[in-house]
């Protein structure tokens, strides 16, 4: 069962129908507190518009950093229902079923249990790595390969409210 903070923190960053929030909101809705945010901003991991109001940070950089905090099942779990309309349909996650020799079943198995992860997560992972690498060949080769990697695409920041 997942956490109601964590779920809420969750839906508000991929519902929220404005294209960015605050400094402090960002802060809260990730878990961090003001420091982590401000040494993210500072360190390049997080973009920001500065207006005479305020600091903004976009709602695809908090969708990013969400992904990085928690898993895409976790993510689609605390999503529920809405998920579909948020995530596109390439990203949306799906059971997938091999058969692997026993020694990586229990290696996969330790790798998830040492980072307190599941296997699907270390997978996932994994085979990001895997998607990187050959990039070129399999966007030419599926349709929405590229855009799957690279969403959530900075979408247009012009517009600031």
């Amino acid at each position: 069962m997942l956490n109601r903070e964590i779920v809420n923190r969750i839906r508000h960053i991929f519902l929220h129908p404005r294209p960015h929030v605050s400094m402090t909101t960002a802060a809260a809705l990730l878990g961090w507190s003001h420091l982590q945010m401000r040494k993210a901003i500072a360190r390049g991991e997080i973009d920001v518009m500065t207006t005479p109001l305020a600091t903004w940070v976009w709602r695809e950089e908090l969708m990013s950093k969400a992904l990085e905090l928690w898993n895409l099942d976790v993510i689609e779990a605390a999503l529920g229902d809405d998920a579909a309309g948020v995530l596109p349909a390439a990203i949306r996650t799906c059971e997938l079923r091999a058969r692997v020799p026993r020694y990586q079943a229990a290696m996969l198995e330790h790798m998830a249990q040492q980072e307190a992860t599941t296997v699907s997560a270390i997978l996932t992972r994994e085979l990001e790595d895997v998607a990187s690498a050959h990039l070129e060949e399999l966007s030419s080769a599926i349709s929405g390969f590229a855009a799957a990697l690279e969403w959530p695409a900075v979408s247009d920041r012009d517009h600031i409210c």
